[in-house]
Order: C-alpha cells, then sequence, then structure tokens
C-alpha cells in the first residue's frame, strides 16, 4: 500500500496539470478569438473611416482585343491521298502507362452546408443548384442621399455589423464543396447578392465588394453619377474589357454586373485596399465546378486512312453553361484547362482504342484528323457575335467551331492521351500547335527551348503533322508556352 500513495499523488498531480493546462489553453483560445474580433472591428473603423476621406477620380480606359487579323472564312483542305500508307515494319507502342481512368466516374454528393432553420436565410439558385446562406442585414443599407464616399463608408459600416461571419463561412464552404474557381466564386457572390437586393443593382454591387473583401479578394468600388461599379485586379489579361489604374495595377469592371454595361469616363474610387483583402481574381481553372452534371450524349464520324470511325462521347452541360459568361482571357488558361471528370473518361476512352497501337506520329494524325473533320467550321463572329474562345468540353457542344478551338482540343488530346509536348503558334488571324516528337518527322517544325517542335494544325483539313497554311509558311508564329 505504501508503494501506491506515491502513483497515487502523481497521478493526481499530472490530473490536476493537465486539468489547469487545458484551462489555460482554453483561456488563451478565446483571448486569442477576442484580440483578433477586435482586430477585425478596429480594422472595420479604420477602412470605414477611410472611406470617407476623398476619392480620386479615374480615367476609364479601353480594354486590349485580341488580335484583330482576319480569321479565314473558308479554311485549305489537302486532298486526302488515294491509298493508305503502308504501315511500318515495327510498330511501337504509343501509350506509356498514363493516368487515363479505366472506369466511367461516379457522380459525387456535395455535402452543401444548411443553415441554422431557426435563423433568417437566402435562398437562391446558383447554376440550377439550389443553395440556402444564413443572412439578415443588421443594419439597412441606405443611399438615399446619394452616391458618394461618405455614403459608401456608411454602407460598410452596415455590412460589417455583427452577424456577417455565418454568410462568409458558407460562401466560401460552397466556393471549396462547389470547387469553384476564383471566378466561380465572384458568380456566386454575385448571384446571392442579386437575391439580397433583386431590384437594386447599386445595392448588389456594395454586397459584393463586402463579400469578396471579406473573403480576402482585393476587390474595390468605383461610382459616377449614379451608378456603382466592381472593380478587381486580375493577373491573366481579361480582354475587351474596360478598366482603370489605380497604383500601376488594372483594376477591370465586371460588366456582367448590370444587364446593358454603360460607362462614364471617369469614375471616383479610392487607392488603398481592405488591409486582408490582397488575393486578384484569377482567371484559371484547376477544377471543373462540380455542378448539378446534366449529361450530353454526341457521336462523331470522320474518316482516316480510308477507313470510317466513331467517337461516342457524353460529357457535362453543366461546364458549358458555367463558361458562357466567361470573360475572354489569356489563351493560356484555355490551354491549360482540364475538362470534367465524365467528359475526360468519355472522350480519352473512346480515343485510346483506336491509337493505343498505332506508332507515334500516326497516333498524332489520326487526333489531327478527329480534330479537323469531326466538327463543322465557324469564325467566332458567325457563330456567336463575337469572339469567344472554346474550353475542349463547349467545342464539343456548340454546333462549330474555329482555329483556337481545335488547337486547345487537339492539345489536350495529345498532352493526355499520348502524353507529348504541345505548344501553342500565334500567327496573324490564325491559332495552330506544334508537337515534340520522340523522333524526327518530316516536315516544317518550329524551334523552342532548342528543341524542335513539328507543326500540327488541327484546323488545316485532312493536313498531317509537318504540314502548314500555304499562307503561313513563311511566317514565323509567336510562341504560346504551355509547359
Amino acid at each position: 500500500m505504501r508503494i501506491l500513495y506515491p502513483v497515487f499523488f502523481i497521478t493526481l498531480f499530472l490530473i490536476s496539470s493537465c486539468v489547469f493546462a487545458q484551462d489555460d489553453f482554453h483561456k488563451w483560445l478565446q483571448k486569442d478569438q477576442q484580440d483578433f474580433q477586435s482586430f477585425i472591428e478596429q480594422e472595420d473603423k479604420d477602412f470605414s473611416n477611410f472611406l470617407k476621406q476623398e476619392w480620386s477620380p479615374f480615367k476609364t480606359e479601353k480594354g486590349d482585343v485580341p488580335d484583330t487579323s482576319p480569321k479565314p472564312v473558308t479554311i485549305p483542305k489537302v486532298p486526302e491521298k488515294k491509298t493508305p500508307p503502308p504501315p511500318p515494319k515495327t510498330p511501337p507502342k504509343v501509350l506509356k502507362n498514363l493516368p487515363i481512368p479505366t472506369k466511367r466516374p461516379q457522380p459525387a454528393l456535395i455535402p452543401l452546408p444548411k443553415p441554422d432553420p431557426a435563423k433568417p436565410a437566402v435562398h437562391f439558385n446558383y447554376l440550377d443548384i439550389p443553395l440556402s446562406v444564413e443572412y439578415k442585414p443588421a443594419v439597412p443599407i441606405d443611399l438615399s442621399t446619394g452616391i458618394q464616399n461618405k455614403t459608401l463608408s456608411k454602407a460598410w459600416e452596415a455590412m460589417s455589423a455583427p452577424g456577417y461571419k455565418p454568410m462568409i463561412e458558407q460562401l466560401q464552404d460552397m466556393k471549396r464543396l462547389l470547387q469553384l474557381n476564383d471566378w466561380g466564386y465572384l458568380q456566386l457572390a454575385q448571384q446571392f447578392a442579386r437575391t439580397v437586393y433583386q431590384n437594386d443593382a447599386n445595392k448588389q454591387a456594395l454586397l459584393i465588394w463586402f463579400v469578396l473583401n471579406k473573403s480576402g479578394y482585393d476587390t474595390r468600388v468605383a461610382y459616377s453619377k449614379k451608378s456603382i461599379y466592381i472593380l478587381f485586379p486580375s493577373p491573366d489579361e481579361i480582354f475587351d474589357n474596360k478598366f482603370v489604374q489605380i497604383n500601376g495595377t488594372r483594376y477591370y469592371f465586371l460588366q456582367t454586373l448590370k444587364p446593358a454595361f454603360t460607362l462614364d469616363k471617369q469614375v471616383y474610387t479610392y487607392r488603398k485596399n481592405y488591409k486582408t483583402a490582397t488575393k486578384p481574381i484569377s482567371m484559371r481553372i484547376y477544377k471543373i465546378p462540380q455542378l448539378k452534371r446534366e449529361i450530353v450524349k454526341k457521336e462523331f464520324k470522320f474518316t482516316f486512312n480510308h477507313k470510317p470511325v466513331q467517337v461516342p462521347v457524353q460529357f457535362d452541360k453543366d461546364v458549358v453553361t458555367f463558361f458562357k459568361s466567361y470573360p475572354q482571357t489569356d489563351l493560356k488558361v484555355y490551354f491549360a484547362a482540364p475538362m470534367s471528370n465524365e467528359g475526360n473518361f468519355s472522350l480519352l476512352s473512346a480515343l485510346r482504342t483506336h491509337v493505343e497501337n498505332m506508332p507515334e506520329t500516326e497516333a498524332v494524325n489520326f487526333l489531327l484528323r478527329f480534330v479537323q473533320t469531326s466538327f463543322a467550321y465557324k469564325t467566332d463572329d458567325q457563330q456567336f457575335g463575337r469572339e469567344k474562345y472554346l474550353m475542349p468540353e463547349e467545342t464539343m457542344y456548340y454546333p462549330s467551331s474555329d482555329c483556337e478551338d481545335r488547337s486547345i482540343l487537339f492539345s489536350y488530346l495529345v498532352t493526355h492521351l499520348l502524353g507529348l509536348r504541345v505548344i501553342g503558334l500565334d500567327y496573324p488571324g490564325h491559332i495552330a500547335t506544334a508537337v515534340q516528337f520522340h523522333t524526327p518527322v518530316t516536315g516544317k517544325t518550329v524551334t523552342y527551348k532548342n528543341m524542335p517542335f513539328t507543326i500540327c494544325d488541327p484546323t488545316y483539313v485532312n493536313a498531317d503533322a509537318g504540314m502548314c497554311m500555304p499562307q503561313f509558311k513563311e511566317v514565323q508564329p509567336k510562341i504560346i508556352s504551355l509547359f
């Protein structure tokens, strides 16, 4: 028994120490959270006071436009060979152990956050997905005295009143669960704001501004006369989009905020950003959003080496819907974009059965013929009335496509199916590609990083690797680096 007494007291001491340590930890955590909340509240006060100061006038500038050289309305065609080429004596296997899925992906169940039913919430649809966000403004936004810096300062104070945190947390949870990129989150905030202030575009702009700043995005508002506008920077150029220069950075106008976007030559805004809001709005797509998943089935037909080929595919129409309002941005964004799980599996699986036993060059020519001849050709002006680059699934969905759309799709196929490096080629009024083969290929090449890349034109009908459109044979293209 005597031996047990020390053990008992040591155990009691350790338990007491743990209890006191845990209590100290909770006190520290509570104080830390209180300090952080005080910091946020002080930051809101400081920002509101800053907004009361004089705003500066900024001249609006027209956005850059992509290549204005006219695209070919009709495309040249190489006459088909009368007889198919003889098969090589020892055809090498094309495919390595590439990560092409072998099972059709199953739709993911998205556990979207649900607000407390006892608390007021806003119910809205985002790309036909019903969502609910806990929100009730503690203080209403008042613009009755006109739009000026002091009015907007009071609007910030109203929105940052206690009770807004669940709204931001739930919107950010939705961003993560729906796999939205920055632009997708901006659109989510916009749809939320449209529901809160259904008939007031100015209050919608203020709520979007607040949500994005509280989510860490460097977003600003500008005003002129009776209108409020959203401004945001982006690391990716956004074409044909008006902007202002603030501290040497382009801040683009969110043109989809109002159905008819009109803008004065001068707007008023501020130079200093909200302290914790530093992220630009990137146009890059790293994952395709998890949306409603409405499957579209199509079958593409073409001829290769005098044999008919059928390629059945299916893909998500929701992806097409998501990209309908996507601003036109750098071509690199489109070349680097992924496909949906369904589209990726369906298209790569259908094509793999044809190319897996082909020599490397023949496999590339097969993919060229698929892209060159399975899709009707129309310029963007003819199809959309404006310039619009298409993501791979959009090219499969819309009835027609043009040169950059085909180059983006072809690049995706060669990269993900054959594992070969591809670069983009930017000619006046035309986009093509070039492929780095493992063995030399006859035909025209370009040099990039001291390595030869063979020209492959997915628009030049029946053209094999190494063939260049006649009008571009003597033209040195700009290289679009894709790796």
